[in-house]
Protein backbone atom coordinates (compact mmCIF):
# COMPACT_ATOMS: atom_id res chain seq x y z
CA UNK A 1 0.00 0.00 0.00
CA UNK A 2 2.53 2.34 1.01
CA UNK A 3 4.45 1.80 -2.25
CA UNK A 4 1.43 2.54 -4.41
CA UNK A 5 1.06 5.68 -2.45
CA UNK A 6 4.21 6.59 -2.90
CA UNK A 7 4.17 5.77 -6.77
CA UNK A 8 1.37 8.02 -7.47
CA UNK A 9 2.75 10.69 -4.98
CA UNK A 10 5.98 11.01 -7.75
CA UNK A 11 4.10 10.25 -10.42
CA UNK A 12 1.76 13.57 -9.52
CA UNK A 13 4.46 15.75 -8.63
CA UNK A 14 6.45 14.77 -12.30
CA UNK A 15 3.41 15.86 -14.16
CA UNK A 16 2.72 19.10 -11.77
CA UNK A 17 6.38 20.41 -13.29
CA UNK A 18 5.39 19.91 -16.47
CA UNK A 19 2.51 22.62 -16.79
CA UNK A 20 3.07 25.39 -19.25
CA UNK A 21 5.01 27.89 -17.38
CA UNK A 22 5.52 31.39 -19.58
CA UNK A 23 9.19 32.68 -18.72
CA UNK A 24 10.80 35.97 -19.33
CA UNK A 25 14.14 37.73 -20.02
CA UNK A 26 15.30 41.27 -20.85
CA UNK A 27 17.23 41.06 -23.49
CA UNK A 28 18.82 44.58 -25.34
CA UNK A 29 16.33 46.52 -26.26
CA UNK A 30 13.24 44.17 -25.40
CA UNK A 31 12.33 41.23 -24.17
CA UNK A 32 12.32 37.20 -25.13
CA UNK A 33 9.70 35.05 -23.78
CA UNK A 34 9.58 31.00 -23.76
CA UNK A 35 7.10 28.25 -23.53
CA UNK A 36 7.56 24.46 -24.04
CA UNK A 37 11.21 25.52 -25.52
CA UNK A 38 9.86 27.97 -28.04
CA UNK A 39 11.03 31.59 -28.31
CA UNK A 40 8.71 33.96 -28.82
CA UNK A 41 8.95 37.81 -28.97
CA UNK A 42 7.04 40.43 -27.42
CA UNK A 43 4.88 41.60 -30.86
CA UNK A 44 4.19 37.67 -31.31
CA UNK A 45 3.08 37.73 -27.26
CA UNK A 46 0.72 40.97 -27.96
CA UNK A 47 -0.50 39.28 -31.05
CA UNK A 48 -1.96 35.90 -29.13
CA UNK A 49 -3.98 37.40 -26.69
CA UNK A 50 -7.41 38.86 -27.54
CA UNK A 51 -8.18 42.97 -27.70
CA UNK A 52 -9.29 43.78 -24.83
CA UNK A 53 -7.77 42.00 -22.44
CA UNK A 54 -5.78 42.50 -19.38
CA UNK A 55 -2.49 40.38 -20.58
CA UNK A 56 -2.81 42.37 -23.76
CA UNK A 57 -2.73 46.17 -22.13
CA UNK A 58 0.26 44.98 -20.07
CA UNK A 59 2.43 43.81 -22.87
CA UNK A 60 1.70 46.70 -24.76
CA UNK A 61 1.85 49.30 -21.93
CA UNK A 62 5.41 47.27 -20.98
CA UNK A 63 6.46 47.63 -24.69
CA UNK A 64 6.05 51.35 -24.97
CA UNK A 65 7.56 52.27 -21.86
CA UNK A 66 10.68 50.48 -22.56
CA UNK A 67 10.92 51.95 -25.93
CA UNK A 68 10.39 55.34 -24.47
CA UNK A 69 12.97 55.00 -21.51
CA UNK A 70 15.22 53.29 -24.04
CA UNK A 71 15.37 56.18 -26.51
CA UNK A 72 15.40 58.93 -23.55
CA UNK A 73 18.49 56.77 -21.88
CA UNK A 74 20.06 56.85 -25.26
CA UNK A 75 19.58 60.45 -26.45
CA UNK A 76 20.62 61.50 -22.39
CA UNK A 77 23.44 59.16 -22.77
CA UNK A 78 24.49 60.51 -26.69
CA UNK A 79 24.45 64.08 -25.43
CA UNK A 80 26.36 63.75 -22.81
CA UNK A 81 28.63 62.14 -24.56
CA UNK A 82 29.31 64.69 -27.10
CA UNK A 83 29.67 67.35 -24.33
CA UNK A 84 32.63 65.67 -23.06
CA UNK A 85 33.89 65.02 -26.12
CA UNK A 86 33.91 68.82 -26.73
CA UNK A 87 35.51 69.65 -23.73
CA UNK A 88 38.18 67.61 -24.01
CA UNK A 89 38.54 69.44 -27.53
CA UNK A 90 39.30 72.47 -25.62
CA UNK A 91 37.51 74.28 -28.45
CA UNK A 92 34.98 76.67 -26.18
CA UNK A 93 33.67 78.49 -29.01
CA UNK A 94 30.36 79.63 -29.48
CA UNK A 95 29.09 76.62 -31.17
CA UNK A 96 30.91 74.03 -27.92
CA UNK A 97 28.48 71.93 -26.41
CA UNK A 98 29.97 72.50 -22.89
CA UNK A 99 27.78 74.48 -21.25
CA UNK A 100 26.28 73.87 -18.39
CA UNK A 101 22.96 73.71 -19.43
CA UNK A 102 23.49 70.69 -21.57
CA UNK A 103 24.61 68.65 -18.73
CA UNK A 104 21.78 69.19 -17.32
CA UNK A 105 19.87 68.12 -19.97
CA UNK A 106 21.38 65.05 -20.66
CA UNK A 107 21.12 64.21 -16.94
CA UNK A 108 17.30 64.73 -16.84
CA UNK A 109 17.15 62.38 -19.90
CA UNK A 110 18.95 59.95 -18.66
CA UNK A 111 17.25 59.87 -15.54
CA UNK A 112 13.67 59.96 -16.56
CA UNK A 113 14.64 56.70 -18.22
CA UNK A 114 15.17 54.63 -14.93
CA UNK A 115 11.71 54.86 -13.92
CA UNK A 116 10.09 54.35 -17.44
CA UNK A 117 12.28 51.16 -17.82
CA UNK A 118 11.52 49.92 -14.14
CA UNK A 119 8.03 50.50 -14.64
CA UNK A 120 7.74 48.40 -18.29
CA UNK A 121 9.43 45.42 -16.31
CA UNK A 122 6.89 45.59 -13.66
CA UNK A 123 4.12 45.31 -16.12
CA UNK A 124 6.17 42.23 -18.03
CA UNK A 125 6.11 40.90 -14.69
CA UNK A 126 2.80 41.19 -14.19
CA UNK A 127 1.87 39.90 -17.06
CA UNK A 128 3.88 36.66 -16.96
CA UNK A 129 2.46 36.03 -13.54
CA UNK A 130 -1.65 36.57 -14.96
CA UNK A 131 -0.77 34.55 -17.84
CA UNK A 132 0.85 31.10 -15.63
CA UNK A 133 -1.87 31.92 -13.00
CA UNK A 134 -4.39 30.23 -15.90
CA UNK A 135 -6.12 31.38 -18.89
CA UNK A 136 -9.62 32.76 -16.91
CA UNK A 137 -7.60 35.54 -15.30
CA UNK A 138 -5.69 36.56 -18.50
CA UNK A 139 -8.74 36.59 -20.66
CA UNK A 140 -10.78 39.23 -18.83
CA UNK A 141 -11.33 42.08 -21.05
CA UNK A 142 -11.72 45.93 -19.76
CA UNK A 143 -14.68 47.55 -20.10
CA UNK A 144 -14.37 50.84 -21.76
CA UNK A 145 -16.19 54.15 -20.81
CA UNK A 146 -18.77 55.24 -23.46
CA UNK A 147 -19.01 58.85 -23.89
CA UNK A 148 -22.42 59.85 -25.57
CA UNK A 149 -23.61 63.80 -26.79
CA UNK A 150 -27.39 64.75 -27.50
CA UNK A 151 -29.94 67.26 -27.35
CA UNK A 152 -33.28 68.14 -26.47
CA UNK A 153 -35.71 70.71 -26.56
CA UNK A 154 -34.30 72.30 -23.49
CA UNK A 155 -30.41 72.58 -24.59
CA UNK A 156 -27.26 70.36 -25.27
CA UNK A 157 -25.97 67.10 -23.49
CA UNK A 158 -22.68 65.14 -22.72
CA UNK A 159 -22.93 62.09 -20.93
CA UNK A 160 -20.40 59.41 -20.45
CA UNK A 161 -21.33 55.52 -19.53
CA UNK A 162 -19.07 53.29 -17.57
Amino acid sequence: MKYLLLTLFVMGFAASGTGQQLTSRVLYGGYAFSLDNQVYSIHEMIADQPKGTELRRLFRSGRRNRGWGSAFGFAGAFLLGTALADALSDDDGDESLNRWQTYVASGILIGVSFPLISTADKRIEEAVGLYNSGPAMGNRTERRPVFYAGYTREGVGVGMQF
